[in-house]
């Protein structure tokens, strides 16, 4: 049968998506044909991720604009529309994150306009939240958690004309309700198949990095964290599926199939650069990482870049990491305030101090890093982001050349804790479309999301554009924040943090029906200081006005 992928790509960011190509890459072996309709050369002018961040002075500015060839959405739509003429599917399928939702939902609809052709979506955000994602029009069936297996199943009971029952991860609509099938258990990592990237237009494969424009490849060695961080979705697949039905989701690689699968595109596209996608890279055996930095220092030699967690780094596996040819890795420690990473992120309790320490070996052992951070949680003060300032100042000072530092808004993505608590109390605006009921409008890491009592809009979009001056230097911290408060005797009495209590289990995900079960039960219960949190209901403001309340 015939399967067209959409990936609404609408900013610019380009790379070879795992997910995706990994089911397009069962689909094709399985004998199935499969083609792909891409608009992230299409929909943008540029990398909206890298002018960012060449705004910001993290990077070399790399002209990028001459990879792009923007056009109007309907002209987009025009394309999409003459592709499903020209390749006639019996399946079309689109991969789904929150920030591209609408335009993908734009294009879907172009073609439920005009074809009888059934449309299943899947990605975080349709496993996040299946119920909102199933009551959209332009969407027949939801995909949920990992579908290489699923949706093999799904491509076998389209082409034989048979009833979905036994399609595992399916949600979708039978006689009038929303019907959610059975789940697959996770596969093993190792029986993965090997990405097929054919599928991809050759500038997805280049990176931006130090200036230059490099050949990279994009692989995973390990899926899921240990962590419990409320800004992230991974704590919701530790605990949204029933374990006895699908397996723990936190699961690796053998350093053999990485060689493997690396070496084999290797010999056709010659990388000049490796990205891991993994969350937490380290976060393995000191046995399995002892065998990676040996072999790939003998067997592959490509530099490499990395994300992962500060306490996984150490005085042993540093310089290892570096004589394997690791040349960067990315740190999140998202905020300076150790309360607040401790109890509204629940990060973990690693302090200010082991943060420090670890971009200091990375610098001593000549490797570049990054600080992520973040500006925007709920509950966070003025004096929380000066904090966060502090500690990265320092960080910057170690080593301007190998170390940077970047702040973006905090996301409310659907499936975290961070999106449960800013739909219970108010502070974000909420669509109300089918298909988008309890999603936050217009969501992005680029621009404020969330309304906070504690700080205008206009002032956290002065903290983040003058978050590099300051950690430079070039701005002074006011004299009023250069003392941190620990105790944090300014936030006192904040009633925002009970509602961090009722969720310190974990997310929940969203029922449109249903969006404020926490604050119901807590008024229901007689706890009304919950009810002190400004709104942006009760302040009689919308988000489209914050920035100048």
């Amino acid at each position: 049968m015939k399967i067209l992928f959409l990936y609404p790509n609408h900013e610019g960011y380009f790379r070879v998506p795992i997910g995706i190509t990994l089911i397009m890459t069962v689909c094709k072996n399985a004998g199935h044909e499969v083609e792909l309709f891409d608009t992230t050369f299409i929909a943008s002018e540029d990398n909206v991720d890298t002018l960012v961040r060449e705004k910001a002075k993290l990077t070399k500015p790399i002209p990028m604009d001459a990879m792009f060839n923007k056009h109007t959405q309907g002209e987009i739509i025009d394309l999409w529309l003459k592709k499903i003429e020209d390749f006639k599917p019996d399946l079309i399928a689109a991969s789904i994150l929150e920030d591209a939702y609408k335009f993908a939902d734009a294009i879907l609809g172009a073609a439920k306009n005009k074809f009888d052709i059934p449309i299943v979506a899947g990605g975080v955000t349709p496993t996040m939240s299946p119920l909102v994602c199933i009551e959209n029009p332009n969407i027949d069936m939801i995909i949920l958690n990992e579908g290489e297996v699923a949706f093999l199943e799904l491509c076998k009971a389209v082409e034989k004309k048979i009833s979905y029952d036994d399609v595992p991860n399916l949600v979708w609509t039978k006689d009038g309700k929303v019907k959610k099938n059975k789940l697959t258990k996770y596969m093993d990592m190792d029986k993965l198949p090997n990405q097929r990237l054919e599928f991809w237009n050759e500038k997805h494969f280049m990176k931006p990095y130090d200036g230059k424009m490099l050949m990279s490849g994009n692989f995973e060695m390990s899926r899921g964290c240990m962590h419990k961080c409320h800004y992230c979705f991974n704590r919701y697949m530790q605990i949204g599926f029933d374990k006895e039905q699908v397996g723990a989701y936190r699961r690796n690689k053998s350093v053999d199939t990485i060689i493997r699968e690396v070496l084999e595109h290797d010999k056709k596209l010659n990388f000049e650069i490796i990205l891991f996608s993994d969350d937490n890279f380290l976060g393995r055996s000191f046995s399995e990482m002892e065998e990676f930095y040996e072999r790939w220092e003998k067997e592959v030699k490509i530099p490499y870049w990395i994300n992962t967690c500060i306490e996984t780094l150490n005085e042993e596996n540093v310089p290892k990491l570096k004589k394997s040819k690791c040349i960067g890795i990315g740190i999140g420690m998202e905020t300076g305030s150790e309360w607040v990473r401790r109890n509204i992120l629940l990060k973990g309790k690693m302090t200010n101090e082991m943060y420090v320490e670890g971009f200091r070996l990375m610098a001593k052992n000549k490797i570049r890093s990054t600080c992520n951070v973040m500006i925007g949680f709920p509950g966070e003060y003025e004096e929380d982001v000066f904090d966060t300032i502090k500690v990265n100042k320092t960080i910057r000072s170690i080593d301007k050349e190998l170390t940077s530092c970047a702040m973006s808004f905090v996301a409310p993505y659907a499936g975290t804790v961070m999106h449960n608590i800013s739909v219970e109390l108010g502070l974000i605006e909420v669509n109300d479309k089918p298909g988008f009921r309890g999603l936050c409008k217009d969501i992005s890491m680029l621009k404020p999301n969330i309304y906070n009592p504690n700080m205008s809009w206009k002032r956290m979009i002065e903290l983040r554009d003058n978050f590099t001056d300051y950690i430079n230097g070039d701005l002074p911290i006011p004299e009023k924040y250069l003392k941190s408060d620990p105790d944090r005797k300014f936030a006192i009495g904040d009633p925002i943090y009970e509602m961090y209590t009722a969720y310190k289990q974990g997310p929940k995900s969203i029922d449109p029906e249903s969006l404020t079960p926490e604050k119901d039960k807590m008024i229901k219960n007689g706890n009304l200081d919950i009810l002190k949190v400004p709104s942006l209901t009760n302040k009689k403001i919308n988000l489209r006005d914050y920035h100048n309340y």
